[in-house]
Order: structure tokens, then sequence, then C-alpha cells
């Protein structure tokens, strides 16, 4: 008999796995086999992948990432959005992997998660979303976590991670509850230790953001102790140096260095650790040519070439100890040119440059490295807004000084003799022919250089500034975004600024030339004929610089031409002694261009007010007689101007803003009495301003012309015709001169069936000049102010009506804004006024305001109104100024 065997067949085993696999894929029910095959699935397939991401990301990112060395480094740095691009990818994939770990295989039941993927899918969401710098998603992310998985300890790496996130967002107040609550939890056991580092470390990162150094050793000093990786600990010794290097205590950051280089640091953290040691040195011992030959011997270290801007400004703050300014200046002109790489470094450099120029009062280069710091001084850096008011007040001043500089040496050029001003107009031609040849040569010895080594003479293969780097080699320069930024970066420091145009490597496209017994200073950035034409004969101008008629054309050979040029240095002088006064407080170089203003054009039109800043200028220097020499000029040459009503009445200001203010209020409710049609009114008006303030002769008129007007409505059209011919002739120079013109016209064109001139309904006055805008004086107003931007710097403009409205109309809250209205001209809004009345004393106050109006003057091609917001946006659409004006003095009249 044969024993039978038992067996299970390939079929039936199959049929068996079968069962176990689908009855485990489910979710629905919370068994045993469920939870192993989702635990085991969400770990090694998706969470992992998601997983292996991420760290593919950071590693690129950290190997991407530089440190400001300059600045105490924080614990952590993550970049910024610039920076994380490409970690955003890998971001963005994790995201979507662990989005389907959860989807897919969480298991919870009664409140509670199954999976022990689960809630680290959660934290690698959050921290995806924190490296693609979206902080309000991360907070949002582990504030979930938090709540959610209150029992699990991945809360407290949570609470970590959105405190982080609030320091990215310098959400202060809401990160230190959340680590002071870890801190505790550690304390009492209730937390586990290992958590303790990234608490130590998150908490010092925390203090050092704020910029409140201290009380981050403590944390720094426990994050050492528990024993980080090898990375960690080194960063965490550098920033200790760094801190008790900014403290003072010298010895103790010193040591911290030397632990630095002897832990084989990256590159960059060593020769730093070496560049604060030889610092630290010389603040101890004082051992000066110790550290300079210590620095001096880090410069021809071939390793340190892309370093050299750091030891340059090393070298001058052993200099600036020394007070050696001239040293110090040639360092850190030395560490701005190396500097090629680090835009901070270069930054700083140029501003400590800027400021000992400054101290010097050699303001035009001083400005020149002013307007380089902004150019890569990041926004955030301490007083930066006051930097950036101290450049553009410079700016004004070399503008004035070049300005004055180009009319001199044109009249120079005016005064010589046919010959030898072709002779001097031909050499700078020349000169501009050599120097185009010598670029012509350049380049072409680059493209050789690029065609056979595929790299400039003097780069290194891969190298900054090579065509490898930053992109794969043969990548078009235009597809190459690190190739095209280095190149910007390039042309910007050897061009500066330019406007894209014709012959834009010439900073003055008229006469930019060495000429014979010109001051002394650069020339280059003179100003644009455009400046200064006005008023010049007119014909076609010559573009080509290398034509004798390019320089010819703004050459002052006519005494209309002297005049003009004349007229542009004497208004020069006098904004350059206000920008001396107000910008700079430099009292003796305002007293030198007011002295020399009035030296060179005696009887100028700004004699009286520049004798006035004198007097003020030497009474602010404690130099009594000279400040009483020139009281004593304006009283006995100029009694009858304020300015001498002034000297003798310290109040007389006050007394005239109070009768101002008077006399406004009177104009105000004569002005309404005539749109109300109350015309016996407005004539009574006229008569007690006109014998109450006869002196006021920006008002006057208007009286006079409403009162005309008046006269016209209720009388014959002679008497019209009477009152406005008697306006012009006594007012020639008073904006109502045209209104009264225009009404004056129409009435001559009136004219009756026989075509006689005549006009027998007194009543009739002009139709309005457009349907397009409807006049609504008790609706919100704009103050609105055009200029060319070609002409005028719209930025200082719009500071000069901001300083004019918080002087004057500080109750008001006016806000000013501007954009571009068409090509070249920028509209300037003040806003919002209640009704046209407000709108017009506005127009009014303004218009008399030197300060705002004496540039634009000079240079011409403004226009000025006041619009309601009903005709604003008609307007806008429009843009025909010329149409609006028309029905401006139509509606608004006398306010002109």
């Amino acid at each position: 008999m044969i024993r039978s065997r038992t067996y299970f067949s390939p079929l039936l085993c199959f049929c068996i796995a079968s069962v176990f696999f689908f009855s485990s894929c489910s979710t629905k029910k919370n068994t045993w086999t469920r939870r192993v095959y989702h635990d085991l699935t969400a770990h090694y397939n998706v969470y992992w992948n998601g997983m292996d991401q991420m760290r593919q990301g950071l590693k690129e990112f950290e190997s991407n990432t530089k440190d400001n060395y300059a600045l105490v480094l924080p614990v952590y740095y993550f970049g910024d959005k610039t920076t994380n691009s490409k970690i955003t990818q890998s971001a963005d994939i994790a995201i979507k992997k662990c989005t389907k770990t959860i989807q897919k295989h969480s298991m919870f039941f009664n409140n509670k998660e199954y999976n022990h993927w689960v809630d680290d899918a959660y934290m690698l969401i959050g921290k995806s979303y924190f490296y693609k710098q979206d902080f309000p998603m991360a907070r949002r992310t582990f504030e979930f976590v938090i709540k959610t998985f209150n029992d699990n300890p991945v809360k407290y790496e949570a609470m970590m991670w959105q405190a982080l996130s609030n320091m990215q967002l310098g959400d202060f107040n809401r990160a230190e509850p959340m680590l002071d609550m870890v801190q505790n939890m550690i304390k009492q056991g209730k937390a586990p230790e290992k958590y303790e580092e990234m608490m130590a470390l998150t908490y010092a990162n925390f203090y050092i953001l704020q910029k409140n150094y201290p009380p981050a050793i403590e944390f720094l000093d426990r994050a050492l102790e528990i024993g980080p990786k090898r990375y960690m600990k080194t960063r965490c010794l550098f920033i200790l140096g760094q801190i008790y290097q900014k403290t003072g205590q010298l010895d103790v950051a010193s040591n911290y260095y030397k632990m630095v280089i002897k832990r084989n640091a990256s590159f960059e953290m060593e020769f730093n650790s070496k560049i604060n040691l030889a610092l630290c040195y010389m603040g101890q011992s004082g051992n000066r040519d110790y550290i300079v030959k210590k620095l001096k011997k880090m410069l021809k270290d071939e390793k340190n070439k892309d370093y050299c801007d750091q030891i340059y400004y090393a070298l001058a703050r052993v200099a600036l100890k020394d007070a050696d300014t001239a040293a110090a200046t040639a360092y850190l002109t030395k560490s701005v040119a190396s500097s090629k790489q680090n835009n901070y470094q270069k930054a700083i450099s140029a501003l400590d440059l800027a400021d000992i120029l400054f101290a010097h009062k050699n303001y035009k280069l001083a400005q020149a490295y002013y307007d380089s710091t902004l150019q890569f001084l990041p926004k955030d850096f301490p007083n930066y807004k006051e930097l950036s008011k101290k450049t553009s007040t410079l700016t004004d001043l070399v503008s004035y000084l070049t300005l004055i500089e180009r009319e001199d040496s044109l009249q120079r050029l005016a005064g010589m003799p046919e010959g030898k001003r072709n002779s001097v107009i031909d050499g700078i031609i020349a000169k501009l022919i050599e120097e185009e040849i010598k670029k012509q040569k350049e380049e072409q010895e680059r493209q050789e250089n690029l065609a056979l080594f595929g790299q400039s003479k003097g780069q290194t293969p891969g190298g900054p500034g090579s065509p490898q780097s930053g992109a794969s080699a043969g990548s078009w320069y235009f597809y190459n975004a690190a190739a095209m930024s280095n190149g910007f970066s390039t042309f910007a420091r050897k061009w500066g600024r330019r406007k894209l145009e014709d012959n834009w490597f010439l900073a003055n496209k008229a006469i930019v030339a060495e000429v014979p017994e010109t001051t002394e200073g650069d020339t280059s950035t003179m100003a644009s004929p455009g400046d200064t034409t006005k008023g010049k004969k007119a014909g076609p101008k010559s573009r080509n610089p290398k034509e004798r008629g390019f320089y010819m054309q703004d050459i002052p050979l006519t005494p209309a031409m002297m005049k003009l040029s004349n007229d542009t240095i004497i208004q020069a002088y006098y904004n350059l002694g206000f920008v001396y006064v107000e910008g700079l407080n430099d009292y003796e170089h305002a007293i030198d261009a007011f002295q020399t203003l009035n030296t060179r054009f005696p009887e100028n039109k700004y004699m009286v007010p520049s004798y006035y800043e004198l007097y003020i200028l030497y009474k602010t220097l404690e130099n009594q007689p000279e400040s009483n020499n020139y009281k004593n000029i304006i009283l006995t040459r100029y009694p009858e101007t304020d300015f001498a009503k002034l000297l003798v009445n310290p109040d007389y200001y006050k007394e005239a803003q109070s009768k101002r203010k008077e006399v406004m209020s009177l104009y105000d409710d004569t002005y309404k009495a005539f749109t109300n049609q109350q015309y016996y009114m407005v004539i009574n008006n006229a008569d007690v301003a006109l014998a109450k303030y006869p002196g006021d002769t920006a008002l006057i008129p208007r009286f006079e012309y409403l009162k005309a007007l008046s006269i016209g409505k209720i009388e014959v059209v002679d008497s019209l015709v009477t009152g406005m011919q008697r306006i012009i002739a006594k007012y020639p120079k008073s904006p109502v001169k045209p209104l009264a013109q225009k009404v004056l016209d129409y009435l001559n064109n009136q004219r009756n069936s026989k075509g006689e001139k005549i006009v027998t309904d007194s009543t009739v006055l002009p139709e309005p000049v457009t349907k397009l805008y409807s006049f609504n004086p008790n609706s919100i107003h704009f103050f609105v102010l055009i200029a060319d931007n070609n002409r005028t710097d719209i930025n200082a403009l719009k500071i000069k009506i901001a300083d004019f409205n918080q002087k004057y109309f500080s109750v008001d809250n006016l806000q000013v804004n501007s954009l571009l209205l068409d090509g070249n001209q920028e509209m300037i809004t003040v806003n919002n006024f209640e009704s046209d009345l407000k709108a017009m004393n506005y127009y009014l106050a303004i218009q008399n305001n030197p300060y705002v109006f004496t540039k634009l003057e000079t240079t011409g091609g403004y226009s000025d109104f006041v619009i309601s917001s009903d005709n604003y946006p008609i307007f806008y659409r429009s843009k025909d100024i010329k149409l609006y004006q028309k029905f401006f003095e139509k509606n608004y009249p006398i306010k002109k």
C-alpha cells in the first residue's frame, strides 16, 4: 500500500497570498495585517522616495549657498527665494509623495493614527514648504501636526520648526513661547532629550536674528556640550568667535577662531577666521607691523585671490586704528576695485570709503562711492534710508558743480579765437577715436581668447566670469542667467547706470573734454545739452560726436546764448548754496557758493536772498562783524524788500502769513459769491481787498478779474470790455492776463446780423472748450504736476513736495503719488482735497514756493492744475493736457 503525501500546490500558495494581500490593502479596518502592510508600503515606497528627493535638494542647496561673513552668521541659514529655486523642485516632489502617503496609507481610528509614517509625512510636508520659503504654509502644517499628534513626541520637533517659521517671518513674539515650552518640557523629562540640541541651536538663532548676541552664547555653549555634528560644531565655534569679537572680548574670540582653524573648516570659514584673528590680535596687543605683514602675506597667496577685497578691508581697519586716513583710503579703494563676487563686502568697503571722503568734504568722490554702495547694499541695512537721502543730496550737489564746470568750459571755448577753438575740438575728437580703436582691439583680443581657450585672458576654467561658470559649456549667453547677471555687474562697474540710447558710452553728449584752464574736477558727468538749450537758436543738431558741429552747437557764441549760459550758472550757484546749507550743514562751502555768485554776477536776481543767507550763515558761525555787514547792506540798499522787513521785525513773516490767511479767506468767500451769482457781494469784497491788501500782488489781480466779470454781468458789455482792458494793462505778468485776453477775444468776435462787432447779451460768456469734463466743486480734488522725467529728477521732486506738505499742510494727511502718463511725462498727484476751494488753496500756496518750483522753472516743460476725482480717469485716458488746461482755466477762474 502506497502512503499518500500531503503537499501545497503553487496555485494554492498564490491564492492564500492573494487573499492576504487584498485583505490588507484597505484602510477601512484596523487589523494587524492592514497596519503592517500600510506601514511597510508607506515607508519604503512613497515616503522614502519623497525623503530621498528632499535629501538631494538639501545637498545641492547647501553646496550652492554662501554665508555673509561680514555679519554674525545665523546658526541656520535657509537662503532666500533667489537661492532656493533648485530646492523648490525637490520640495514639490516631496510634498506630492507625502500627500500620496497620507491619502493612501493613513489609518486613523478613534482619534489615533496607527500608521507610524503619517506623522513623518506631515513633518516632511511642513519642511518642504519651509525650504520653499512658503513660511505661512509651513507654519500651518506644523500647527496641524502639534494639534493632531498631541500624544506623539514628534509634536516637540514640530513646535521648534513652527518657531523657525515664525522667526523667518519676523514674528519673534510668537516664536519665543514655543521655544520656552519645549525647553521646559525637556527639563521636566516630558520631551525626549534628543530634541535638546535642536532647541538650543534654535534658541541661539532666535537671538542672533534679532542682533541680540550676548544671550545666544549660553545656548551655543549648551549645544556644544551636547555635541552636534562636525559641521554644526565648527559653525557654532565661529559664531561664538564673532559674538565675542563684536562685544570686545578679543582674547576669548581669538581662542574660538584658533579652534575653527584647527578643525579643517571650509576654506571660506578658515579664511575669515584668519582675518578676524588678525583683527583681534591688533585690538589686543597693538602689534601693528606683525598684523600688516601677516595680512600682506595672505594677499600673495594664490588661494586668496578671490578674497583680496576682505584682506584690503582688514588692512584699512588697521590703518584707521592708526588714524592714517590716507592709507585707509588707498586700501578701501583697492578693496572696492578687487571685489568681484562679494557684493556685500564691496558695499561696506565703498561705504567706509565714502564716509572718509565725505568727512574730508571731497563730495564728488563721496557721491560716487555712496552711489556704488546703494547698488549693492541690502535695503534692510541699518540707516539705509539716511544713506539714500545723503546720496540723493550729494547727487544734486555734483549735478550743480558739473553744470557750472560745463558752462564755464563752454564759455572759455567761446572766448577763444576760432582756430584755437577748432584745435581743441579736433583734439577731443582724436581722443575719442583713439579710445574707440583701443576698445575694439580689446574686444577682438577677448573674442580670440574665447575662441582659442574658451575663456578670457586671466580667467581660470570654470572660474567666475568664464563661459562654464554657472552653466554648462556652450550654453548661449542669453539663456544663461548666471552669465547675464555677471555681465550686467561687469557693465555697471565699468560704465555705471546708462540709458539705452545712441552714443551711450558718452556721459555727456556735448562738450565733455579737457578745455584749457578748466577748473579741476571730473567732467565726465556733465549735464547734457538738453538742460541748457532753452532759448537757443533752433536748427538741426549733430548727433555724431566725431563731427565739430556736435560740440559747436552748445558753445555760447551769441549774446543771447551767453546770457542763457550765465543764467544757468547763477541758478546753479544759488541752488548749490542751499544744498550745502540744508543738505550737508557745510556752512563754509555755502558761504563760498553765495559769495562767488555775487562776485561773478553783481546785481543778479538772487542778490538779496543770497545776502540774507550770508547774514544767517555768519550769524550761525558767530562771526558777528560779517553778519552785521550783510545786514547793513540789505537795510541800506534794499529797504523795501521782505528780507529788510524781516531784519527789522523778526515776526514779519508770521504777521504776513496771518494777513495772507485773511485775504485768502476773503477771496474764497468772493469766489463762492461769484459761483452763486451774488455779483454785488463780489464787487464789494473786491473793493475791500483793494483797500485793505493793496500789496498782495498774487490775489489783487484775481479780485479785480472777478469784479470785472461781475460788473459785466450786471451792466452793459462795454463795462466788461473796459474792465478786462484795464486788467491786461495793469497786470501784464499776472496769470489773469491770458484769461482776460480770452474774454476780450470772445467779445471781439461777436457780431450782429449785419456783421457788426457787437454783443447784445452781456451774460453771454465763452462756451466751455469741451463737453468732455464736468465741473463739481464739492467732489474730491487732486493737485496734479506733470513733468518731463528726462529733464527733472521725479523722485527728488516728490521729496520736495512731501517736505512742503509736511511743513505747511501736515494736518491734512496728504499723499504724494506718481505714475507714467505718456512717453517721458511723469504725473505726480497730491490727494485728497475735500473741495475745489481747498485744492485751489493748496495750488496757490505751492506755486509760490521756490523750494518746489525753482528747478522746474529752470528746466521748463511742466504743467500743473487741480482736477476732480470724476475728471481724473477721463484725463488719464485722453492724456490731452492742453484740452484739460482749457477746461481748468474756464471752470477754476483766477486760480490758475
